[in-house]
């Protein structure tokens, strides 16, 4: 079997791409394997063409028992599905590193599931595929949405739908939320927060909150591309935050454009990364972006026939034909800010000496990993904090 690592990280830096295209300067955000997990469910349901290219774009079809074999027994055709929920639940049992994530699966009451794709799928992701009234009854139907994200990520992300995202002509509705708030190993401390320039560009800056921490983690500095990478450890160094920081002579772009899951993994290995002690000087993040238009993103990067009406067959998840995606709504928020658990706090006693001075003070690129396996949980571009 392949990598589910390799595979979430390709498909991260597709959806990226593709992001990017109407989106040249802003913030950019979003989580590749809370989404992936997400496009996964529908998955297990989909065959033929649908399911084959649904794994060509999430970088599955070198994984076995994607869930394409109608006739098995869920317990016998995990695969990747349980790979999927293994690594999830990995990353849930942090303590203090609080990411709450809920993926949801609704389909017009016109097209029950099948007794088999619901037992599938509550065993692999715990997961409760719902029918709902979108012809009739919409309004219920999208506070009943909202109300189960508000419950399953303990009241982080409210309101995900908005009055206008759905339709009565909706047929099946992938909704997917996650928030994230880091727990550092060492904390910034609200009192060191001061005002700096943060540069936009060669001629334009804007004033920035830059937090303030020092504490030893690793440190590389890459010399092809030009940039710097800082690792900053979660409280149990089960997560980890990485940024890519280009030299001043190099564009944010240009790293956007070459940044592969083997050159991450590459810049952050040990041949590059040392024990620094370093004083870090890092803007506030408070990044939230939902994002509607994913059908359009993937039906470019060749998922085409889940949304077609003459071409889905998603009959491993209601009887019969007609069923298609009609919908696929990410968000994602995450916070990087002062503060944190008496964890954190107890770190940073004592002054660290003959420390590096690093200023992310111009646009980055940042990800948040789990750090044994290399999985990319969130991936963010900050153009302008």
């Amino acid at each position: 079997m392949g990598s589910l690592s390799a595979a979430n990280a390709q498909f991260c830096f597709d959806v990226f791409k593709e992001m990017s295209y109407d989106h040249t300067v802003e913030n950019l955000f979003f989580s590749p394997l809370s989404l992936l997990s997400a496009l996964a469910v529908v998955l297990f349901g989909a065959r033929g063409d649908s399911a084959s290219q649904m794994e060509k774009v999430l970088h599955l079809s070198e994984l076995t028992g994607t869930g394409n074999a109608s006739n098995a027994k869920c317990k016998q055709d995990t695969g990747i599905h349980s790979h999927i929920q293994a690594l999830l639940s990995e990353i849930n049992l942090s303590r203090h590193s609080q990411a709450h994530m809920a993926s949801g699966i609704f389909a017009e009451e016109a097209h029950p599931f099948l007794p088999k794709y619901l037992d599938c799928i509550e065993q692999l992701y715990k997961l409760k595929p719902e029918n709902l009234d979108f012809k009739n009854n919409l309004e219920e139907a999208r506070m009943q949405i909202n109300s189960w994200i508000e419950h399953e990520t303990k009241g982080e992300i409210k309101g995900l739908l908005s009055p206008n995202s759905l339709t009565s002509s909706d047929q099946l509705v992938i909704v997917n939320a996650i928030s994230f708030r880091g727990t550092w190993k060492y904390a910034f401390q609200k009192d060191q927060t001061t005002a700096m320039a943060f540069r936009l560009d060669e001629s334009r800056s804007k004033p920035a909150q830059m937090m303030r921490l020092q504490g030893h983690f690793k440190l590389g500095s890459i010399k092809e591309p030009r940039v710097q990478v800082p690792e900053m450890p979660d409280a149990e160094d089960h997560l980890s935050m990485v940024i890519i920081l280009p030299r001043e002579d190099i564009s944010l772009g240009q790293i956007t454009k070459e940044i592969t899951y083997e050159k991450l993994k590459s810049w952050i290995g040990p041949a590059n990364m040392k024990d620094t002690a370093v004083v870090l000087h890092l803007p506030q993040l408070r990044l939230d972006e939902r994002r509607e238009d994913l059908t359009f993103i993937l039906a470019a990067l060749g998922m085409t026939d889940v949304f077609d009406y003459s071409r889905a067959d998603l009959s491993g998840i209601t009887a019969g034909r007609g069923l298609v995606v009609s919908k696929i709504i990410h968000k994602a928020v995450l916070e990087v800010t002062e503060g944190g658990s008496e964890f954190t706090l107890t770190n940073q006693t004592s002054k660290v000496e003959n420390s590096e001075i690093f200023k992310v003070d111009r646009p980055f690129l940042f990800f948040i990993l789990h750090k044994e396996t290399k999985t990319i949980l969130f991936y963010g571009r900050v153009s302008t904090p």
